[in-house]
């Protein structure tokens, strides 16, 4: 990546010393199936951490976060989420856009990472790729719709609805409740995943399905080339040879150039192997009065901290956490896209059992799997994709 300064003084700690029993960075050597099976579980582990640990600092202001609570770096509780928050405001039109007081305990996920969850459950029951009629298929069966207002919200419902009634999938995302936002970006992991060594097709898929939740070819509505982005970079970190730089590279390949010129002056902002902190600056001076939603921000801010944490998980996360505005979803890709690189070994300790405990008796998630047993899942999904291409590549060579 012809970004990179190749500055290298080791920058001050985010807090990996507070993080207990941080195992060593993973070597990152060619995988065998074994290798790339622990980088699916580890991708599965940081974004539902990431999307767990930014909800609890989202909207706020660095600022806030800091004089709150000084640095956050573990997954922390949140009793009565969304008391005092947002009203249940009147209907215009269609079902009430509700809000349902409930107690999140560490490790719970959000309305992003639900999104996530139902797109995993479509390529593990595919057994492969998916298309946006696949997934619209989940949401209308998984969802239970006296839960909206808890982890899933308006912009989901609306979803929800219509594809219930019958509208074709393909068109629902012209009717987005938040349109040309990030949350259509949250479903694409397991895209990404599915697609692992080949970001090209990553891409193209992650274009299909998010059009359940975002339309293209509005002026001004990068969200699904966003989206795009985020799958790509994350089939590319799977990949044997994936580095930091080869993830970026592949992110930036999807978006067009006002986008990529916007995500190009973020990462430019702060060199690999500096201060996140000074981001906060970029984000005062460029971003203030913006609304959080805008998803060019967000990756930008998300690829900043892969490249200024150099593939560490843990480091991204919490620079993620702590910068204020949209945090889940820039904690949730930041730490993917790191995961993907160094698998579990890069990850702090108590990661893992602390998201499988919660998860197992969630009631109000979409998805009680443990991480892995959605990287089973999404491992099988994998290798009947690769089955595929094999056929296909016997079928044309014989």
């Amino acid at each position: 990546m012809e970004l990179r300064s190749g500055w290298e003084p080791v920058p001050t700690t985010t807090g990996r010393d507070m993080a207990p029993d941080t195992p060593a960075d993973g070597e990152r050597d060619t995988p065998s199936d074994g290798r790339l099976y622990d980088r699916i579980l580890a991708v599965e582990v940081a974004a539902t951490v990431g999307h767990s640990m930014g909800d609890v600092t989202e909207v706020m202001h660095w600022k806030d976060i800091e004089e709150q609570f000084g640095l956050v770096t573990t997954m922390l509780p949140q009793p009565n989420k969304w008391e005092d928050k947002f009203p249940n405001l009147p209907v215009v039109r269609g079902y009430p856009n509700t809000y349902q007081v409930h107690d999140r305990p560490p490790g719970m996920s959000e309305d992003g990472h639900e999104r996530h969850r139902l797109s995993a459950t479509a390529v593990i029951e595919k057994g492969g790729r998916v298309t946006v009629e696949d997934v619209a298929k989940i949401w209308v069966r998984d969802i239970d719709p006296a839960k909206f207002g808890i982890l899933l919200g308006g912009q989901d419902q609306i979803i929800y609805y219509s594809a219930k009634a019958g509208v074709p999938p393909w068109e629902i995302g012209k009717f987005a409740y938040f349109p040309g936002a990030w949350g259509v970006t949250a479903m694409m992991a397991p895209i990404g995943i599915v697609n692992a060594g080949n970001p090209g097709q990553a891409a193209l898929d992650a274009l299909d399905v998010g059009r359940l939740k975002d339309q293209s070819g509005v002026p001004g509505n990068y969200a699904l080339e966003v989206a795009s982005a985020v799958a790509a970079g994350i089939a590319e970190g799977l990949s044997a040879d994936a580095t930091v730089d080869t993830v970026i590279d592949a992110a930036l390949a999807r978006l067009s150039p006002l986008p990529r010129a916007e995500v190009e002056h973020v990462l430019e902002y702060v060199p690999a192997g500096g201060d996140w902190r000074n981001l906060r600056t970029l984000l005062d001076d460029e971003y203030a009065g913006r609304t959080i939603l805008w998803p060019v921000e967000t990756l930008g801010t998300a690829l900043a901290a892969v490249n200024i944490s150099r593939g560490d998980p843990f480091e991204a996360v919490v620079a993620a956490v702590n910068l204020g505005r949209d945090t889940d979803g820039r904690a949730c890709v930041a730490g993917s896209l790191c995961a993907a690189l160094g698998g579990t070994a890069a990850l702090p300790a108590d990661w893992e059992p602390t998201i499988t405990a919660q998860v197992a008796t969630d009631p109000y998630t979409v998805s009680t799997r443990t991480p892995k047993e959605t990287a089973d899942g999404l491992f099988a999904a994998v290798q009947g994709n690769l089955t595929q291409l094999r056929r296909q590549l016997g079928r044309t060579t014989s």
